[in-house]
């Protein structure tokens, strides 16, 4: 069982989901409410409206693709990171603990991979529907798909972000 075990993912990324700097961070709580609660509203309105969700097959094949680049994603970020640490071991003046560029790597790494989480999971959620030749899902599983899918939008934000500041920490001094 220790190979299910998903703990570290989510770690790693509420980690990333800090304020402030060095020894004065805490949490943001902007950033959880926006992850977190802001996506809440979604299924609150599909349980008012009983509105149910379609195009199982066309949702599927989507997230399928987006799984497949955060996959490539994480691929390429380990390549950096490991290209990066090299330059940072040969440098007289930042370690491994002080880089930024390696901290800001890492973050990257733990949303894609919690993304990567969450849209495995709404990818369970419609090949079973698509398994079973679902046209729509029960205004239920279309509360908790709308969540997922509006969190995952939410996590890709975040990985842009991170990806910007990688981008201006190399080519901007």
């Amino acid at each position: 069982m220790r190979m299910l075990n998903l703990k570290p993912v989510f770690v790693d990324h509420f980690q990333t989901l800090r304020t402030g700097d060095g020894g004065r961070e805490s949490v943001s709580k902007s950033d959880i409410l926006t992850l977190y609660a802001l996506p809440a509203a979604l299924p609150a309105s599909v349980a008012l409206t009983h509105w149910r969700i379609g195009g199982i097959g066309d949702l599927l094949t989507a997230l399928s693709l987006m799984s497949g680049l955060l996959f490539n994603l994480l691929v390429l970020s380990f390549d950096v990171a490991l290209r990066a640490a090299a330059q940072v071991r040969s440098s007289q003046v930042e370690s491994l603990d002080t880089s930024v560029k390696i901290k800001l790597i890492r973050q990257l790494q733990a949303n894609a991979t919690y993304g990567l989480v969450i849209a495995l999971t709404a990818t369970v959620i419609l090949a079973v529907g698509a398994s079973l030749d679902l046209k729509d899902f029960n205004p239920w599983i279309t509360g908790v798909l709308t969540y997922l899918l509006a969190h995952f939008v939410l996590v890709l934000m975040v990985i842009l972000k991170r990806i910007r500041s990688i981008f201006r920490n190399e080519l901007i001094p």
